[in-house]
């Protein structure tokens, strides 16, 4: 008995070297329990994640196990999962795929479930439940690391800050708390009785917008141009005002020498300005009087000396005329 288990071993040794070559997991050697008993048929289910799904992870429907996990594997960012399903488990396309856990600490399995008074095709050989039917799991480790980050990272603390600085901010004198609910409910009952002028303000804040809107390559030339002409314009004004302090001394100056003569420049000005007044009429009738005196020279004067035509018709006694004459231009002050 001994020499056939010592025949034995290299035999056993071999076949293990070889299973171990090949790849071989503990869960594909066919212990019952390992794999679906029956025909079965094979869906492929895309999750976004399978973090912690078991291998031979069980696949339930309405309470009852109808399959089992086969492989996984990835494609692209998406792990699909393979199942066998029992031949007698009849689940509609519409049908939707969740890793659930049965106890806080279990394991984790696939759930099926289909909509309530499905309808239509059904799954068979080969079918897919998309990523967009499936529910990635939310295992306890996850929902205690959440909570852990909550309480150890500061949240609590930020909420307690929080609502202090909300109680100081309010008054603590209760009288004054209601003054202050008072005043707050005062405006907003003025703001609701006066709808029509908020609309029109906010109509014409509107406007405004929108002539900005439609002048913003001027607004942008503005914002780029302006602060550096800005700049300019401060300089300018700055040696502005130092030109007119410097000018201080000079019009003082000038003060001191005009101010002794102001009588004299108000006798000037008073004699100037009639005659001012005078050359500031003269451009307008200077041509209206070289027309006139024009027209005298060639209409009467000129053709007269070049033909005289004079007929002496009559001559009389001129003394009393004469007298007449001298005592008209010595009545108009022209003789003395």
């Amino acid at each position: 008995m001994r020499r056939a288990v010592v025949r034995l071993l290299p035999v056993v040794t071999a076949a293990a070297l070889v299973l171990t070559g090949c790849g071989v997991k503990a869960t594909d050697i066919p212990i019952p329990g390992t794999y679906p008993s029956g025909d079965t048929y094979s869906v492929r289910i895309e999750f976004g994640s399978v973090l912690n799904l078991p291998d031979r992870a069980k696949v339930i429907s309405d309470g009852v196990e109808v399959g089992m996990l086969d492989h996984i594997e990835l494609i692209g960012t998406t792990a699909v999962a393979t199942v066998k399903l029992h031949t007698d488990a009849e689940l509609s396309k519409s049908t939707t795929a969740e890793l659930r856990q049965s106890t806080i600490l279990g394991d984790i399995h696939i759930a099926l479930e289909a909509p309530k008074n499905a309808s239509g095709a059904l799954l068979g050989n080969g079918d897919v439940i998309p990523v967009s039917q499936t529910i990635p799991a939310t295992n306890v480790e996850d929902i205690l690391r959440a909570l852990s980050n909550i309480i150890t990272g500061g949240r609590w603390s930020d909420i307690q800050k929080l609502v202090t600085e909300v109680n100081a901010a309010f008054p603590s004198d209760p009288a004054e708390l209601d003054r202050v609910n008072r005043a707050g409910r005062a405006a907003l009952h003025d703001m609701a009785t006066h709808t029509d002028e908020l609309n029109r303000i906010l109509t014409s804040a509107q406007q405004i917008t929108a002539k900005l809107e439609s002048g913003r390559g001027a607004v942008d030339r503005i914002l780029t141009l302006g602060p550096d002409r800005a700049a300019g314009l401060s300089d300018v004004l700055l040696a502005v005002v130092n030109l007119i302090i410097s000018g201080g001394p000079l019009a003082k100056n000038a003060g001191d020498l005009l101010l002794p003569h102001i009588g004299d420049f108000r006798s000037i000005v008073s004699v100037l300005a009639p005659t001012a007044v005078t050359a500031g009429y003269a451009d307008l009738t200077l041509a209206a009087n070289l027309d006139t005196f024009h027209t005298l020279l060639k209409e009467k004067i000129i053709p007269f000396l070049n033909a005289p035509d004079v007929t002496v018709r009559n001559v009389s006694a001129a003394d009393a005329q004469a007298d007449q004459l001298i005592g008209t231009l010595r009545g108009i002050g022209m003789v003395p």
